[in-house]
């Protein structure tokens, strides 16, 4: 009996294994349940023991990757790092299955959910006060700007170091677009079709 819980969670984690060996193959909304089982080498009847459904493992699945990734962050922060360290910190607990999760084939759903689990570390190094006009605003751009510069990182194969993309993304979080030009444009360029018109 004391070995029960143990082959149950056994059991289960053999499940979640052949999700992520089968997400490496195929999008995971196309998982079935008869290729799950086949690949954890278990028949269906056990796989219902567990799980509802293929979404339901998927679900469980996620939750283990969130609750690690917010223990890491909460961690960090807790040891008041420099922003770099912390930068390098979130890079290293984002793993291949988050990644795996926020490309074009993961879970459409799941980018909101890693978002709110960053936000305490957003927040705590974001160097604007939170009475700031459009506070929100200015956390949502921060935020959605970190995860489009890690996914590229992570489709571009990781080609600059840890140490580059944390500086790079510290300098464009903090600093915008125009820490990056030679010299900052004096006026703020033109779009198609705002030309003022002349009479």
């Amino acid at each position: 009996m004391n070995k029960q819980p143990e082959v149950t969670e056994r059991t289960r984690q053999k499940f979640v294994d052949a999700y992520w060996s089968l997400a490496r193959e195929k999008p995971v909304g196309k998982i079935a349940v008869s290729e799950l089982t086949r690949r954890a080498g278990y028949n269906r009847s056990t796989f219902y023991e567990y799980f509802v459904d293929a979404d339901d493992l998927l679900a469980y699945a996620e939750e283990k990757l969130l609750e690690q990734l917010k223990l890491t962050i909460l961690q960090a922060v807790s040891k008041n790092n420099s922003m770099q360290t912390m930068f390098q910190i979130i890079f290293a607990a984002l793993n291949e299955k988050i990644y795996l999760l926020l490309g074009p084939n993961g879970d459409s759903t799941f980018l909101a959910r890693v978002q709110s689990e960053m936000l305490p570390f957003v927040e705590a190094y974001f160097p604007i006060a939170k009475d700031t006009p459009h506070f929100d605003y200015l956390i949502c751009y921060a935020n959605s700007a970190m995860f489009g510069l890690l996914q590229h990182w992570n489709e571009n194969g990781k080609d600059l170091s840890t140490g580059e993309m944390s500086a790079m993304m510290q300098s464009l979080v903090l600093c915008g677009l125009a820490s990056r030009f030679p010299q900052p444009p004096a006026v703020s360029p033109e779009l198609p079709g705002s030309e003022a018109n002349t009479p």
